[in-house]
């Protein structure tokens, strides 16, 4: 919700030691995503430094990570950080080092070679095999050599294209930029005219996957999250989506044991024989045949905290895995649901006041959390001040065109 403020390393960060009698887990971004990842190890008491650029992010403020204020998180800079922190930490071992997005797990997977005397990465001998992965271009092929549906697909790289890509797919059809950290994650133009429309307005996104848009609601999109290691299965999570805002991402989500996408994620990701988080999400069509979306590998999902609060916590598993202390036990449950409110402020009142979906299942929040309630109030205190100022323009438009 806030608006990006870039910080600079004060004096206080650039030179200071850090001693712990334990590797402290590194976690990189204090987005919603990092402050998830923060809370999660903290269920295991593990020390954390939260790397960040921004200041004005309500994960900042939590009291469970030491904030480490840095120029860049994305990046090539990125390295060259993490290589002078390291010369600063004194621990046995060495840190554990957790991701929070595709591009720093490019540029991390990349240099892993300068990084892997100094820190622990838990995919860090399977980066060549999982580095393609984020190439969204090259999934169709992997997928049919896995033997797993993939939507049609084209990619567009200039407006020219786009009507022919649209009568060779045929409407419905859906648009996702090929690159991470991209101004939208997806759109469904309705026309040819909407789609030349997506080149005008991104044109700095492109080039752009066109596919055939596999028909359902949000009830429909199912993922599973594995950690692995060489391939090997140490945790599993199953879960739906229940609501997206905006469309693509992940605003309501609840468990949902499903075998059937628990057996096409192995398939998909099985000759890779990967170690760390990855995940997949699919989407189940009217005949039931499961569609690949996309993977997560590298690092957790966004909505990693819906697996912690339901008994899978697969950070504290990852850091314990690393670190070569014991693993704790995980264990599926139902008995909470996952709200995004920094993308759907409404989310909870559309589920449990309008749906009466959630069936004596607790609420269980992006920021909102009574533990730790730095980043509840600075997203709150940030919520109220927009939705004040949207109320005060929208009571201004009025008394306008009555004016008028």
């Amino acid at each position: 919700m806030r608006q990006a403020s870039p910080l600079m390393p004060d004096s206080h960060s650039v030179g200071r030691s850090y001693q712990y009698a334990q590797p402290p887990a590194i976690v990189v971004g204090a987005c919603g995503h990092g402050l998830a990842l923060v809370r999660a190890l903290s269920e295991g008491s593990v020390p954390v430094l939260m790397l960040e650029s921004d200041l004005s992010l309500p994960g900042t403020l939590t009291h469970l990570a030491e904030l480490v204020p840095i120029a860049d998180i994305n990046g090539p800079t990125l390295v060259e950080t993490l290589l002078n922190l390291r010369q600063r930490i004194r621990c046995p071992g060495n840190p554990v080092l957790f991701l929070t997005n595709d591009t720093m797990v490019r540029t991390i997977g990349h240099a892993w070679e300068r990084l892997t005397d100094s820190y622990t990465l838990s995919w860090g001998d399977a980066a060549e095999r999982l580095l393609p992965l984020l190439d969204k271009v090259a999934l169709e092929a992997h997928c049919e050599q896995v033997g797993v549906a993939y939507p049609s697909t084209l990619v567009l790289r200039n407006p020219a294209e786009a009507e022919a890509a649209a009568r060779a797919i045929g409407f419905p059809i859906i648009v996702k930029p090929s690159r991470p950290l991209s101004r939208f994650k997806t759109a469904l133009p309705q026309s040819v005219g909407e789609l030349l429309g997506l080149f005008e307005r991104y044109p700095s996104d492109l080039p752009f996957l066109v596919q055939r848009f596999i028909p359902g609601d949000d009830r429909s999109i199912h993922f599973c999250a594995l950690y692995l290691d060489h391939g090997q299965v140490l945790a599993r999570f199953d879960g739906h989506k229940l609501r997206s805002r905006p469309m693509g991402h992940t605003s309501i989500a609840e468990a949902l044991v499903d075998q059937a996408v628990f057996e096409q994620t192995l398939r998909f990701f099985a000759p890779l024989q990967l170690s760390g988080p990855v995940s997949l999400e699919l989407k189940k069509d009217q005949a039931g045949a499961l569609w690949v979306i996309e993977p997560t590998v590298g690092r957790t999902d966004f909505w990693i905290g819906l697996c912690v609060v339901n008994g899978v916590n697969i950070p504290l598993l990852e850091y314990c895995h690393q670190a070569g202390r014991p693993l704790p036990g995980v264990r599926q449950s139902d008995a909470a649901v996952w709200f995004n409110e920094d993308r759907d402020p409404m989310g909870r009142l559309w589920l449990g006041w309008i749906l009466h979906l959630m069936r004596g299942r607790r609420a269980s929040y992006l920021f909102l959390h009574r533990d730790d309630l730095g980043p509840s109030f600075a997203f709150l205190k940030e919520f109220l001040r927009e939705f004040g100022t949207a109320v005060w323009r929208g009571l201004g438009k009025r008394l306008g065109r009555l004016r008028a």
